[in-house]
């Protein structure tokens, strides 16, 4: 009988997969508040910097010296930005359970082997 050696649970790259993925999604959602209100400031940045250029908004003053803004876009927000963040939860969590399921399966294959 010839019994060959299990490589070790480190040199598969599934493990790798699944714990990369697994620190970015952990990451993300850890700190997805933060992403959101720095994409909403750049997005708002984006839309006013778009809109002066197009001409679009107009900018009126009273006699009382006061200005006010016409024609103003509808600003990002951060639970409501133009680019969101869940396509890239929903991948990193595809990848993790699709990486854990091959790592799973290598080490379950292997060991009735």
């Amino acid at each position: 009988m010839s019994s060959a050696a299990k490589p070790a649970l480190t040199d598969s790259p599934w493990l790798w997969f699944t714990l990369f993925t697994a620190v970015g999604l952990a990451a993300l959602l850890a700190t997805g508040g933060k992403f959101g209100k720095r994409q909403a400031g750049i997005e708002r940045q984006y839309q006013a910097r778009s809109a002066a250029a197009s001409g679009q908004l107009q900018v009126d003053a009273d006699a009382t010296g006061k200005k006010s803004v016409r024609g103003a876009p509808e600003y990002s927000t951060p639970d409501e930005t133009i680019i969101p963040l869940w396509p890239l939860e929903i991948l990193l969590g595809m990848i993790c359970a699709g990486s854990l399921a091959m790592l799973l399966r290598q080490q379950l294959g292997s060991a009735t082997e």
